[in-house]
């Protein structure tokens, strides 16, 4: 008996995870809506249904999120879990209204893209530094040496958290990642979240005490001794452990995938690269096309808080919706030559920040280091060499990004 082919039958098993392109293209085409049972989700890939699900915020809810994600988990082992789950229902991004827009209001001022443009020549500084350090060998490892690298300095001086803390946010944006990305959180993955969620919050309470003693020029330090505004609100210390870690995860995951993807995008189409080399002044139209085409963030979830109907399909209050992005980015109805990465696109568009109120509050930031990471790396590197091993993939729902990135310096 042949093996099924079909879009669904191939949606998170065998190289999803090395390449999920080709199913998205079948799920288009066969499935565009279809519930996953390995997900326990609907699975929505149109570019119309998926911007309409993100902004529809009268049919869906974010604080349930976590709730379904980790439904299958028994009442004992969440009990056993107070530190991830408290932490994550402190995130902006799993809040409803009102408490979303009390939340945003309080942060929003700190990522404008004016406010973030004053942080442009430190970045600069930053990515400066660490392609000396990575080119002084051989072949370096972009992601080690400077993808990761980048985001995490750039936030701990954004935060005001010390440098040498860096490997430690990211041990634990790891760790958070492995229960919120994954498709399905296994009990191994909730104790190791569970952990790093109680350490990160032990670190930043001590910090946290510190900086109001001795404050300094960070976003922490300027959160926890801003006086309350008009309305007499403030963030609590909790809320504010919940912000700082959203923060790690969003940094890293958005910002480290994204030029780890466009890197290698420039490698697959060398026509692209070359274009790009003759004209740095389509740099950010490629940081766009590298979001369309090969986006870090792959899926945004929520949860039905009606029936409601989506292209035939009846969703039930409370059903689990997975609106995937990267299959949107790549619908054939949205984009000609969906497949085809194309840094002078006509028809230039993604959802990969989101869309509506939930849009990733970040955007701006991640934007402009990966024009400046782009530029001085097109200035350095007289070509992108690829050397063995072969870049690998996390297995995980929502994040897609190289793991290791070897290049001739």
């Amino acid at each position: 008996m042949a093996s099924d082919q079909s879009g669904k039958a191939q949606f998170l098993v065998g190289d999803y995870f090395v390449d999920p392109y080709p199913v998205y293209r079948k799920l288009h085409e066969e499935s565009p809506i279809f519930w996953s049972e390995i997900a326990r989700a609907w699975i929505v890939t149109p570019f119309d249904e998926v911007e309409k699900g993100l902004d529809g915020d009268d049919v869906f809810n974010q604080s349930e999120r976590m709730t379904k994600a980790s439904s299958h988990l028994s009442p004992d082992q969440l009990s056993e879990l107070p530190h991830i789950l408290t932490n994550l229902s402190n995130w902006i991004v799993f809040k409803d209204p009102p408490a979303h827009t009390r939340l945003r209001r309080l942060i929003s001022k700190s990522f404008t893209p004016r406010s973030i443009a004053t942080f442009e020549p430190k970045i600069e500084e930053i990515v400066s530094k660490l392609l000396d350090q990575a080119m002084s060998k051989d072949v370096f490892n972009l992601v080690d040496d400077f993808s990761f690298q980048l985001p995490a300095i750039v936030i701990c001086e954004l935060l005001g958290i010390p440098l040498e803390k860096q490997w430690d946010l990211k041990r634990w944006s790891d760790g958070v990642a492995g229960f919120t990305a994954s498709a399905r959180i296994t009990t191994e993955q909730a104790t190791h979240a569970e952990n790093v969620a109680r350490e990160a919050e032990e670190y930043l309470m001590g910090l946290f005490v510190e900086l109001r003693k001795n404050p300094n020029d960070g976003l922490l330090s300027k959160i926890l001794n801003a006086p309350k505004d008009d309305s007499g609100d403030a963030l609590t210390d909790k809320e504010i452990v919940g912000l700082t870690i959203q923060l790690f995860f969003a940094g890293f995951e958005t910002t480290e995938g994204l030029i780890g993807n466009m890197v290698l995008a420039m490698m697959n189409n060398p026509e692209q690269e070359a274009l790009l080399r003759a004209n740095f002044d389509l740099i950010p139209a490629a940081v766009e096309e590298t979001l369309r085409y090969d986006s870090s963030i792959q899926k945004q979830s929520r949860v039905a808080s009606v029936d409601l109907e989506i292209l035939g399909e009846q969703v039930k209050k409370g059903d689990y919706v997975h609106f995937m992005i990267g299959a949107a980015n790549r619908d054939p109805r949205k984009f000609s030559s969906p497949d085809t990465f194309d840094i002078a696109r006509k028809d230039a568009a993604n959802v990969s920040f989101g869309h509506g109120i939930h849009f990733c509050i970040g955007a701006p930031l991640a934007r402009l280091e990966a024009k400046i990471a782009l530029r001085q790396l097109l200035e350095r590197l007289p070509s992108f060499v690829l050397h063995e091993p072969k870049p690998t993939f996390p297995e995980l729902l929502a994040v897609r990004k190289p793991l290791q990135l070897w290049l001739s310096s």
